[in-house]
C-alpha cells in the first residue's frame, strides 16, 4: 500500500530536506511536476501551491515553514499517487 505526506496546501513556503531514503514530490501549479527528494538537498515549495511527498522506500526528512504550520485541503488532482496510498487526510477522516 504504501503512505504519502500531505496533499494538501500552506499559507508559507514549506522546505523538505531529505535525510536519508528515496522519495518524491509531487506538486501542482497549472501542470503537475514531480521533484526527486535527494539526500542532503532542500526541495522548497512556495505558499498556496498544492503538493503531496511520496516516499518510494522509507525515508526520514525534515521540514519547516517560513511561517507556523497551517494547512489547507487541495482540490483532488493527486488520486494516481494517493489512492491507494494512506495519508494524513485519510486518517482524519476515520
Amino acid at each position: 500500500m504504501g503512505a504519502y505526506r500531505g496533499n494538501h496546501k500552506h499559507p508559507y513556503d514549506q522546505h523538505t530536506l531529505l535525510i536519508s531514503g528515496k522519495g518524491k514530490y509531487i506538486r501542482y501549479d497549472g501542470a503537475i511536476t514531480e521533484i526527486p527528494l535527494v539526500k542532503g538537498e532542500i526541495v522548497s515549495v512556495e505558499a498556496g501551491v498544492p503538493h503531496v511527498m511520496v516516499p518510494e522506500e522509507d525515508c526520514l526528512a525534515f521540514e519547516w515553514w517560513d511561517g507556523d504550520f497551517v494547512d489547507h485541503e487541495c482540490q483532488p488532482v493527486f488520486g494516481e499517487y494517493v489512492d491507494t496510498r494512506i495519508g494524513p487526510d485519510k486518517l482524519r477522516k476515520r
